[in-house]
């Protein structure tokens, strides 16, 4: 039994300590994170299940999946800080385990595909690192995996169970994060004649008229799995949520989008260090070049490459771009490296394995090296770091070079362990430093004692829930204007006599008797006024702007 499932047993094991790493030593990093923890715990705390809030107002730049999840943990083990970054990590297993399946779909005939793509996929620094963020896109690329599973189920086989599970991969794709889910399904779906080398389709089904006829009826049932959702939020939420939620969730997001506008070249600039280790191993590159000839001649490379292409020159013109973005049509590149590699006749060697472990083995003796290194550019607490944490990985760097390995199954399979090894060090390193600069739970302990003796409490400038979940606020926070006129600050303090403020200021924190409380953040800190003793209100406005 465990020489048959081996391979889930591996990256299921590799899964569990990267993400058991972060949990304990990564706090809730602002401000997304600590945004979907305050609004899960609002949907928690008010019983509103259908229009999600934060802050005390409705929330619509994301639909409920996420925050649906996180309280259904809750219900079950009680509200705790471990059930929600554990959410988006759950989704990062299914898509190891959907990425096994759609391998077998593809290739039923050699299972070493399904074996170790997983592994491949787990081995990339992009995916490994977003393995332990809580972040929608992870529940994106579930459901899309889910919904192509499907459309591979119906292809190779026929039958209904697939439409249906392409309309359920649908529907949970949008109320995951919105229509995005049918531009990362329907092109493969709708190009199914230039993948279907072996006409498939055709034995199963009546012409590509019934074949395009269920992907929109699959559709349509996603669409009501959406709307069973959004359409009663649109009426409880009121005409304001309403219009961002059919609107903000279509064209919305392309307006949006300019938030984070990049150059259409960015993604091909970033693709390189996303795959690595895979994007600097000789053996994957010799073995891509000898593939070429063939790499259009059946279904299963032409459905990895219309999956990953269009979506990615898409996404490149799209001028908001975000490296997550990318997530649900990665492991597209997992079962491309995964084929070339396995089927190839140019053995790996310590030499092909040179480039990638030696890598490996530079950046980790830098970080071993660097807090020892006095220089006016680096930052402060860099000379804080554990640095030895990094001997893990330079050890099995250094042993997959020395190491006479002559397969390249298990060149795979180290190079992955070493990835995931880098990754778990990182988060020990760093763990000082994470947790004095970004863990505001002191702050919002004092929050919640100053809510409960009676205190209100106001935000200067955009507040975007942080201190919610930490502190089990069962109050909103005030937000008040930073500009130099003050006025907004001084109407509330009036209207609000028994009062805290809260403000962000860099380095040094002020000596001033109506400070309260002090928290480090960022390079900054996060300061508590007492406004009671707070004779010239100018002391309170948000000074300067924190390191990046």
């Amino acid at each position: 039994m465990i020489q048959k499932y081996w391979s889930p047993l591996l990256f299921t094991f590799i899964w569990a300590i990267l993400v058991v790493t972060a949990i304990s030593l990564r706090p809730a990093l602002p401000v997304d994170e600590t945004r979907y923890l305050a609004v899960a715990w609002e949907m928690w705390l008010h019983g509103d299940y259908i229009v999600p809030h934060l802050n005390g107002e409705t929330y619509s730049h994301k639909p409920p999946l996420l925050f649906w999840v996180m309280n259904m943990g809750w219900a079950i083990f009680g509200v705790n800080e471990w059930w929600p970054p554990l959410v988006a990590p759950l989704f990062a297993l299914a898509c190891l385990f959907l990425t096994r399946a759609m391998a077998q779909k593809l290739w039923p005939d050699d299972q070493r595909i399904a074996d170790y793509a997983p592994i491949v996929l787990l081995g990339a620094a992009f995916w490994t690192v977003f393995t332990t963020v809580t972040m929608f896109d992870m529940l994106v690329a579930a459901c899309t995996m889910w919904g192509l599973l499907g459309i591979l189920d119906v292809w190779r086989e026929g039958g209904t169970k697939g439409w249906i599970h392409l309309a359920l991969a649908i529907g949970f794709g949008i109320l995951a994060k919105g229509p995005v889910i049918l531009l990362q399904i329907l092109p493969l779906a709708l190009l199914l004649p230039l993948w279907d080398r072996e006409g498939l389709v055709k034995s199963h089904y009546n012409g590509l008229k019934t074949w395009y006829i269920r992907i929109l009826f699959s559709v349509l049932g996603g669409a009501v799995i959406g709307l069973a959702w959004a359409v009663p939020a649109g009426i409880y939420g009121g005409e304001e949520y309403r219009n961002a939620i059919f609107w903000g969730q279509t064209a919305g997001r392309v307006v949006e989008s300019f938030a984070h506008a990049r150059p259409w070249w960015w993604y091909l600039a970033v693709i390189g260090p996303l795959l690595l280790p895979w994007a600097i191993w000789p053996t994957l590159w010799r073995s891509a070049f000898r593939s070429l000839k063939s790499l259009w001649q059946n279904s299963a490379d032409r459905f990895c490459i219309l999956w990953f292409v269009p979506i990615f020159v898409a996404f490149s013109l799209i001028s908001g771009k975000q490296l997550h973005y990318l997530l649900p049509i990665f492991p597209a590149c997992a079962f491309l490296i995964a084929r070339w590699v396995l089927n190839s006749d140019i053995a790996d060697s310590r030499l092909g394995r040179l480039l990638p472990a030696g890598f490996m083995i530079v950046v980790t003796v830098l970080a071993m090296v660097l807090p020892y290194v006095s220089h006016k550019k680096l930052p402060g607490w860099v000379a804080d770091v554990p640095g030895f944490w990094m001997g893990v990985p330079f050890v099995i760097a250094l042993y997959l070079v020395v190491r006479v390995i002559k397969d390249n199954k298990q060149s795979l399979i180290g190079l992955s362990v070493m990835m995931g090894s880098f990754v778990v060090a990182l988060h020990f390193a760093l763990a000082p430093y994470l947790e004095e600069e970004f863990d505001l739970h002191g702050l919002s302990r004092a929050l919640k004692t100053y809510q409960d003796d009676g205190y209100d409490v106001a935000f200067v400038g955009t507040y975007h829930g942080t201190f919610q979940f930490l502190g089990r606020l069962e109050k909103p926070i005030a937000e008040l204007t930073s500009n130099r006129t003050g006025i907004s600050i001084a109407d509330w303090v009036k209207e609000h006599p028994k009062s805290k403020v809260i403000t962000l200021w860099k380095r040094p924190a002020p000596d001033h008797p109506g400070v309260d409380y002090v928290e480090g953040f960022r390079g900054g800190h996060f300061i508590v006024f007492d406004t009671a003793k707070v004779e010239d209100q100018k002391i309170l406005y948000r000074r300067g702007k924190l390191k990046k």
